[in-house]
């Protein structure tokens, strides 16, 4: 069993080895560049070269290795796709048929990620029981070219504006919506979420 097999049977995630490497490459395709990441130095001329450096950049290239900002989006991103559920995972959990998945996905009351081998849905939507109650009033609001990482991070990074409680403690979209909070709130907010990325 593989480390990703393991995590993937830790969360339930009902994905197939294969299927899920497939997603991965899928997800890898999208993210990193087709072409490696070019040395600064071959593109600038000497005098762009020493005005930067005298700034305090440093042109020399960064390797794609597991620090590189891009390898640690890349990998979160697959992470995203491999979890995800199928139109027909989203269809048994939801008691309904795949067209009405797929319907919901063109009202943009479910969150879809569209791939060449279908639909993914990410599961930060669902409970046990269907979707997190009032997400399909907020995610119309959410600007659609959003990268599904942003998305994300949106619903489970804890919000300034979304406080309850004697002390006011600050908690995600996702936790406000969880707790019976009101949708309305969280969309007002999500129509602004493009302007902030």
């Amino acid at each position: 069993m593989t480390s990703s097999t393991a995590a993937l049977e830790r969360i339930g995630a009902l994905v197939d080895p294969v299927d899920f490497d497939r997603l991965v490459a899928e997800a890898l395709e999208q993210v990193v560049p087709a072409r490696p990441l070019l040395d600064p130095r071959r593109e600038l001329s000497a005098s762009e070269i020493a005005v930067l450096e005298q700034g305090g950049f440093e042109l020399e290239p960064l390797s794609l290795d597991n620090a590189h900002p891009l390898i640690r989006s890349a990998a979160a991103y697959a992470a995203l796709i491999g979890s995800s559920l199928s139109v027909a995972q989203t269809a048994a959990r939801l008691h309904v048929e795949g067209s009405r998945v797929r319907q919901r996905l063109g009202e943009r009351t479910l969150y879809g990620i569209k791939m060449r081998s279908g639909w993914r849905l990410p599961r930060f939507q669902f409970t046990d029981e269907g979707t997190v109650p009032g997400i399909e009033v907020v995610l119309p609001r959410l600007d659609p070219t959003l990268h599904p990482l942003s998305v994300v991070g949106w619903f489970t990074t804890q919000s300034p504006d979304l406080t309850y409680g004697d002390d006011e403690v600050p908690v995600s979209a996702l936790s406000w919506l969880m707790a019976g909070r009101s949708a309305r709130t969280v969309s007002e907010l999500a129509s602004d979420v493009g302007e902030l990325a």
